[in-house]
């Protein structure tokens, strides 16, 4: 799991090398340039969405749980528990009270 970390910050380093480079910043101040980044961006956005969707639907097909589903389990889960806690405490004061 380390390597796409250090490959991230690497990319990062080499991208803030270039922006400091003049002929960079002048060709970021291209609109054309800047429409097509954005654009592509943009078409990134929609690719992941899309194949969310697709993984999702294929998942539902087999009968599987998603990421999120389990993730939202585990908080319920994780509610439940803490009320129950809430409520043995709650009952074992009332003993003491009584006693």
């Amino acid at each position: 799991m380390g390597a796409p970390v250090d490959l991230k910050q690497q990319l990062m380093n080499k991208a803030f090398k270039m922006m400091q480079d003049p002929r960079v910043a002048k060709a970021m101040q291209n609109p054309k340039l800047m429409e097509g980044l954005m654009g592509a961006l943009k078409l990134r956005s929609q690719v992941q969405k899309n194949l969310d969707e697709g993984v999702k639907r294929l998942a539902k097909g087999l009968n599987l749980a998603t990421e999120s589903e389990v993730k939202e389990l585990r908080r319920a889960l994780h509610r439940l528990e803490r009320e129950l806690d809430n409520e043995r405490g709650a009952k074992k004061a009332a003993r003491r009270e009584r006693e």
